[in-house]
């Protein structure tokens, strides 16, 4: 696999991204507002930070994997999954343990924050693939 292709597309769903991200956050913030669940917002930028750890492990491990044998790779990427399965768990199982309203919105901010990024990441690829 050729990083600079990553590097390539991360680059180009950025600003994308941040525009998205700032936008369904502001939605967000104004709907717990408006439902009365202003202690709710940290929760939300929890869920967040959990996406942005998913995302960054995903991809770092991918870098990582680029240079390596089909099995070293296999095994970089297979401790990354347990990596982030063990991320989500422990915040997710914090999250629970304070109540159903904060778990629910951190699975919202961390899901924002995912699909946002993997719908991104299809449409650059899908773009790329209609130019050649």
């Amino acid at each position: 696999m050729d990083t600079a292709v990553l590097k390539e597309s991360l680059g180009e769903i950025k600003k994308p991204f941040a525009r998205l991200l700032c936008a369904f956050t502001v939605m967000l913030c104004l709907s717990l507002l408006a439902s009365e669940g202003a202690h709710l917002i940290g929760a939300l930028f929890i869920g967040y930070l959990a996406g942005g750890a998913y995302l960054w492990t995903l991809v770092f491990r991918t870098f990582r994997s680029a240079g390596m044998s089909a099995e070293g790779a296999k095994k970089e990427m297979l401790f990354g999954l347990v990596l982030r399965l063990l991320t989500l768990a422990l915040i997710f199982g914090v999250a629970a343990k304070i109540g159903t309203q904060v778990f629910a919105v951190t699975v919202l901010g961390f899901l924002t924050v995912y699909l946002t990024a993997l719908f991104l990441m299809i449409g650059h690829n899908y773009k790329k693939g209609k130019r050649s």
